[in-house]
């Protein structure tokens, strides 16, 4: 009878030691940092290949660093720096165009993102949130270059900034962090033209519009 009580009371120290071990890692760290990398998925004007605002922006890729802290049991502040590089649509702009060939560069958007973030427990290993954010957009114009007739025109841009806004969701999965996030602003860049040794300036308002899926790791 002692033997059985013995393995009896171990049994039960053991089961409440994984149960406790299991749910503290349901407990957010006071300072969370998250690295992630995936798609960037430009979007409305971003990616249109047509009007006056059209980005011919495509699908690329990007990375971002979060830092997250907690608030409360549900609240944290969540500060995020996301970079992004979408190439531009060479092919449609020399198809539109239709008199010589179009090259082009890259564009690169850094979003400088805070903002509230909620999260809740779906598991003893799960946890969903969401996140709105504010901040501001520094993006980087494609350079580009028209050649028709043995001439090319040059239009080089310099990068604008802009007050930009999103949101985002995702689930953490012990320390792996799948989410998604959503970020548009409208910088205001500087245009320069050149042909043939004249040269002309211009400013124009572009948005810029993402949806980042993106897969990461907490620390």
């Amino acid at each position: 009878m002692k033997s059985s009580s013995y393995s009896g009371s171990a049994l039960l120290f053991v089961l409440l030691f994984i149960s406790s071990s299991v749910f503290a890692q349901d407990e957010p760290a006071p300072l969370r940092i998250s690295l992630f990398g995936g798609m960037a998925l430009p979007q409305g004007d971003f990616s249109a290949t047509s009007g006056e605002k059209g980005g011919y922006a495509k699908t690329g890729f990007g990375g971002m660093l979060e830092l997250s802290n907690t608030l409360s049991e549900r609240a944290n502040w969540v500060t995020s720096v996301a970079l992004n590089v979408n190439s531009i649509d060479e092919a449609t702009m020399t198809s539109q165009w239709g008199q010589g060939t179009i090259t082009g560069g890259n564009y690169v958007t850094t979003w400088a993102m805070t903002g509230i973030g909620f999260e809740s427990a779906a598991s003893p290993t799960v946890r969903v949130y969401g996140v709105g954010q504010l901040g501001l957009l520094f993006s980087s114009f494609p350079d580009i270059t028209m050649f028709y007739g043995g001439q090319s025109i040059t239009q080089t841009t310099k990068m604008g900034t802009a007050f930009a806004f999103g949101f985002g969701a995702g689930l953490i999965i012990n320390k792996l962090n799948v989410g998604l996030r959503y970020y548009t602003g409208e910088p205001e860049y500087e245009q320069t033209a050149t042909y043939m040794g004249v040269t002309g300036t211009a400013k124009v308002k572009m948005p810029a519009t993402v949806l980042q899926l993106m897969i990461g790791i907490n620390f």
